[in-house]
């Protein structure tokens, strides 16, 4: 049992990929959040990849199971046979999200802080 998924961060140099053994379902909106969190870094390469991959980590840090780093996507995505179903592109500031349904697409980093402040927006609401 689980709900596993993969994410790419891409870098100029490769990728780094985080793997969520519960996570899965929230992983779209979970992943537009590590953006938003790095916009002061996304001019910086390091520190933007630093900030992105804490936020996507952040419900597993204190335990020894249900998250995984690797440099190679060798880990169950359900979302996507087994290939990231969120690529968080750090050099072309863009994030696909794939096999999420109505969340499936595309986005800048400029539209990914527009959508998360719209989703706030309303829940305030």
């Amino acid at each position: 049992m689980g709900d596993r998924a993969i994410s790419e961060v891409k870098l100029e140099k490769g990728s780094i990929y985080i793997y969520t053994h519960w996570g899965g379902f929230d992983l779209p909106k979970v992943a537009q959040e590590a953006i938003v969190s790095a916009e002061p870094r996304w001019d910086d390469e390091p520190y933007a990849a630093h900030i992105i991959i804490d936020q996507l980590i952040k419900e597993g840090r204190d335990s020894e199971t249900g998250i995984g780093i690797m440099l190679e996507a060798g880990a169950e995505d359900e979302y996507n046979n087994d290939s990231p179903s969120a690529v968080i592109d750090i050099p072309n500031r863009t994030l696909k999200i794939i096999g999420h349904d109505e969340e499936d697409g595309k986005w800048t980093f400029a539209e990914v802080v527009e959508l998360v402040q719209k989703r706030k927006n309303e829940e305030d609401s």
